[in-house]
């Protein structure tokens, strides 16, 4: 049973096709396609059951044991996916500001979860199936080329506007918006794009934030209850204001909504399937490491809502697979200290930067 507020409305009970006005059609077509384009059950990104639970508790305390053995060849692995703690040293004017979202938030909370490894590795999945995104993306950067440089710089700035100060949020935002304004061109297909289209901003937005909900909720040590994953979405439209997006979801339910509107332009086109195929085995993964990135991948194929799961004709991970993507997660947990954004941010405030 599920519980959604919106605006004004209440919405009590599992919200199905039924609930929602179907796609208008300007021309009758066969019976077989408007049930392919009927809209679809909102999707609720699941909770672990109990073995993975288990398997991550108990990875999480062997590895905590073993720190000395697994350290060197996790960060031989994964390093580069990290960040120089030294850049997120806060000025003096920055002291006491709170930044967009502030420790109260539930934004905090979610982003110092290792979980968003994994909602990387899914959001740019889910980002490919726009042909004109992933235009944009293949055509205008280096991600085959230099993929844990481009992962890393993402990431900066998914933290970045959490963790910074207001003027670092605000200066991040507008650094997109201008990289933006050089990422146009001409699709495959024959049409125009442009990074800073509305369309095309809408949808990465709801890509990244799709993403991230749905990892913290499967693999984060404290999963977002549903009434949290509300919030989050009002919380994380301040960034999608900030990078042009205009009106960006403000519950859950409207973020379906929106994947709802952007799902008849959704296709696995030549450049989403070359991406996807990357994904699936990176070469730039050392051999020893490829049992790690496959854990990976696995949960962040879990994290893709069924649509671009039945798109992308790749089947829901097995309960071994995402364990085993939970034990590694839970295994970087007991190794890492507190992400660098998140301790700067604490010490900008006056607080205990280990947390």
């Amino acid at each position: 049973m599920s519980r959604w507020e919106c605006g004004s409305r209440r919405y009590i009970g599992t919200v199905t096709a039924t609930d929602r006005p179907h796609r208008p059609s300007a021309r009758p077509i066969a019976r077989a396609a408007q049930e392919l384009l009927a809209p679809k059950p909102v999707w609720i990104p699941p909770t672990p059951g109990a073995f993975e639970i288990t398997t991550g508790i108990v990875t999480g305390t062997a590895a905590a044991l073993a720190s000395p053995l697994l350290f060197k060849p996790l960060m031989m692995a994964l390093g580069p996916l990290g960040s120089d703690p030294t850049s997120f040293q806060p000025t003096p004017e920055e002291m006491g500001d709170a930044g967009w979202f502030g420790p109260d938030s539930v934004a905090w909370r979610v982003h110092a979860d290792h979980s968003l490894l994994i909602a990387g590795i899914a959001a740019f999945t889910l980002q490919a199936l726009h042909p004109m995104a992933m235009a944009g993306v293949a055509e205008h950067s280096t991600f085959s080329d230099d993929f844990l440089g481009r992962t890393r710089r993402t990431g900066e700035f998914v933290q970045g506007v959490v963790y910074g100060s207001s003027t670092e949020a605000d200066r991040l935002c507008r650094m997109v918006r201008k990289v933006h304004e050089r990422v146009v061109g001409i699709a495959p297909d024959g049409r125009a794009y442009s990074a800073n289209d509305p369309d095309l901003l809408h949808w990465v937005h709801i890509s990244e934030y799709m993403a991230i909900a749905a990892a913290n909720r499967r693999f984060g040590v404290q999963p977002m209850s549903e009434r949290e994953l509300d919030r989050y979405i009002e919380e994380v439209a301040v960034v999608g204001i900030g990078t042009g997006v205009v009106d960006p979801p403000r519950s859950w339910l409207g973020i379906n909504d929106a994947l709802e509107r952007h799902r008849p332009n959704l296709a696995v086109a030549e450049y989403a399937a070359a991406g996807v195929a990357f994904l699936d085995d990176p070469p730039i993964i050392p051999r020893p490491a490829k049992p790690v990135w496959r854990a990976l991948w696995s949960g962040a194929v879990a994290c893709l809502p069924p649509v671009a799961r039945q798109l992308l004709r790749l089947p829901e991970p097995s309960t071994i697979e995402l364990a085993r993507c939970r034990a590694v997660l839970r295994t970087l947990g007991a190794l890492g200290d507190t992400p660098p954004h998140l301790a700067a941010a604490r010490l900008r405030m006056g607080l205990d930067p280990r947390g």
